[in-house]
């Protein structure tokens, strides 16, 4: 079920049996001269839908925007500060608690929301001690690491790299310009220095990080996407 189907009398019916929503929260940035600039909340969307399906868990209109500054040299790149992300966050909760949800699943597409999306749950969570807020996101998981290791090799450091490209693959084909691939590794080498825009094109002057996005294909995108879903499942059933 989404949330923009339903009549606000029709989600008065849903909170009436089941406290709990689904949010997708992805960004709009570069992903190199491959993939379109839709893919963290393309990827965050899809999850989030599967989840839902599932378990019959409300899903919510996605946040397309996140916390994007290291890619703002790349044209496309929307970015909200970190403390305007937090701040929509917390705005959002709010609403959320006010109609009566109690739990909130964050299904996040986007590493750089991370910061934001702990302060906005601190924040609001001290506001309202009985809201609860909890995050998914898929590329932390070892099941997933294992798989994406096991296919394309050991992942150190990526952004629309190979498993990425898979998933949009599978998610967003008409994304995928796969004539536009630089077939070449961008190795990530680690560093305590943070990045700003300009030193992180010149590091990465295609926008990619990590492995040749080349050897993707649209069953392993698939495979992420089911045992992501899965893992989230068994997340949303056991809260």
């Amino acid at each position: 079920m989404q949330l923009a189907d339903l009549s606000w009398e029709q989600c008065a019916e849903y909170l009436a049996r089941d406290n709990r929503i689904i949010l997708p929260l992805g960004a709009t940035e570069q992903h190199g001269r491959h993939l379109g600039l839709g893919a963290d909340f393309l990827i965050a969307q899809e999850l989030a839908r599967r989840i839902g399906a599932q378990t019959n868990v409300l899903v919510a209109p996605t946040l397309n925007y996140g916390m994007s500054h290291f890619h703002l040299e790349f044209p496309g790149t929307v970015s909200l500060a970190p403390t305007t992300l937090s701040a929509v966050l917390q705005d959002i909760f709010q609403s959320l608690y006010r109609h009566g949800f109690r739990r909130v699943f964050v299904v996040n597409g986007h590493g750089g929301n991370h910061p934001s999306l702990q302060s906005a749950a601190n924040v609001i969570q001290n506001q309202f001690p009985d809201l609860r807020v909890k995050f998914f996101e898929w590329w932390l998981d070892g099941e997933i690491t294992r798989l994406v290791d096991e296919t394309l090799g050991t992942q150190q450091g990526t952004h629309a790299s190979n498993h990425e490209t898979a998933l949009m693959l599978a998610v967003a084909p008409q994304s995928v310009h796969t004539a536009r691939i630089a077939k070449r590794d961008a190795p990530v080498l680690p560093a305590r220095e943070f990045d700003s825009p300009a030193r992180f094109r010149e590091k990465f002057p295609d926008g990619v990080m990590g492995l040749d996005p080349s050897p993707a294909t649209v069953e392993l995108g698939e495979r992420i996407l089911e045992k992501s879903a899965a893992l989230g499942i068994l997340e949303m059933e056991n809260w």
